[in-house]
């Protein structure tokens, strides 16, 4: 069995017009739903072997709260710069050759992303063209497999969906 959480990032602070989109924080409102956020989730006991975050200030900020909380044993991070400048990639395959590639000893995998690339993986994966993930929204997708290659539109199972929104 594997396991792929995907995690968008919260909102970026759009304050400070010197820093470049890359170099955004996250605003204060959000800080406080991604706290939120990290009580939920820490509630599911999630155990990760790896975590894939986009090099990005605002991704990277969403990690740190979130994951702190959660799983802070964890010392397999690796900050992807490719994933920021290829966010609004077209097609599945792009999206899906970086969790091919995965070492298939991970058995759980977190993806912290940017929209629209963690919108298309997701739809792509669920068969749903409609389902988006917004700001801060985190899917967790069991597959029934043993290796990361064999991602299968038929083996999954989309066990939970969290929009901060609806339970704040």
């Amino acid at each position: 069995m594997k396991t792929l959480i995907l995690i968008r990032h919260a909102k970026s602070d759009w304050d400070n017009a010197n820093l470049t989109d890359f170099e955004r924080p996250l605003s204060e409102r959000w800080i406080k739903e991604t706290k939120f956020v990290s009580k939920v989730l820490k509630k599911l006991e999630l155990k990760t072997d790896l975590i894939l975050c986009s090099s990005a200030t605002r991704n990277r900020e969403t990690l740190e709260w979130i994951w702190e909380e959660i799983d802070s044993d964890n010392k397999k991070i690796e900050y992807v710069k490719w994933i920021y400048d290829n966010h609004m990639a077209e097609t599945p395959d792009y999206y899906l050759d970086l969790i091919w590639k995965q070492d298939d000893n991970n058995e759980k995998v977190v993806i912290v992303w940017h929209n629209n690339f963690i919108t298309r993986l997701l739809r792509y994966l669920v068969w749903d063209e409609f389902i988006v993930m917004e700001t801060l929204w985190v899917a967790i997708i069991d597959f029934d497999m043993k290796k990361w290659q064999d991602i299968s539109k038929n083996k999954w199972k989309l066990v939970f969906f969290l929009s901060p929104k609806d339970l704040m």
